[in-house]
């Protein structure tokens, strides 16, 4: 629930900050597309990190945590990205844009959970102080 309840979050800014990028700006797909990543990631890994899979403030492994976080980012850009540019090379309709970014991050929303879930935020992973 609270992982739905950030990826709420997440994707309003995303969103807001694509539709502005796009009609505000007047931006193609694909850099309001990455603007919209840059805007929204770093509200992901604070939020999940701190809400979802209660660590502590500070101790962020750059190896362990930051890192592999930014590359689930980096595939959730570059398919979302594909998707943007595909649909804008047919139209340039705001809202299909608009559903193709929320299908092609909503197609690896239960991969990014499993990764977090299982491999970066597991109890495995987290540091011994943290499991007392």
């Amino acid at each position: 629930m609270r992982f739905g309840g950030v990826t709420v979050v997440t994707t309003v800014v995303g969103l807001v900050t694509l539709l502005v990028g796009l009609e505000m700006f007047g931006w193609a797909e694909v850099p309001a597309n990455l603007v919209s990543v840059l805007a929204s990631t770093p509200f992901g890994y604070v939020l999940n990190r701190k809400y979802v899979w209660e660590r502590q403030p500070g101790n962020h492994s750059a190896s362990r945590e930051v890192g592999p976080f930014w590359i689930m980012t980096l595939l959730g850009f570059v398919v979302s990205t594909l998707a943007v540019w595909f649909v804008g090379s047919f139209t340039d309709s705001t809202p299909a844009i608009l559903v193709t970014q929320i299908a092609a991050f909503g197609s690896l929303w239960l991969v990014k959970f499993y990764f977090l879930e299982k491999v970066l935020w597991s109890d495995e992973a987290k540091p011994v102080a943290e499991h007392v």
